[in-house]
């Protein structure tokens, strides 16, 4: 394993864990890709595959693009919930 693909996994464990500590992932999780991006906290996403965008509040320390696959959050298993919490990392 090289010394950047090393670095890389342990980071993720990091910060899998102190997301594990935190309840952040405590509800359920979707994923989608961006429609649309309406500002820097807004976002259309189309969820679980589905071809009719939702908008989601999302977090506007990252920069998201159309297209960008993303992880989303359904606070309290609550569909009306739900959060843009960052993209994901698809290989």
């Amino acid at each position: 394993m090289k010394a950047n693909e090393m670095f890389y996994q342990s980071v993720k464990k990091i910060v899998e864990q102190i997301l594990v500590d935190k309840n952040v992932l405590r509800g359920d999780i979707h994923y989608g890709e961006v429609d649309e991006v309406i500002s820097s906290s807004k976002l259309k996403v189309k969820l679980d595959g589905s071809d009719t965008p939702q908008k989601i509040p999302c977090n506007p320390d990252i920069t998201f693009n159309i297209g960008d696959q993303v992880v989303v959050q359904f606070f309290n298993k609550n569909p009306k919930d739900k959060f843009v919490i960052c993209r994901r990392e698809v290989s």
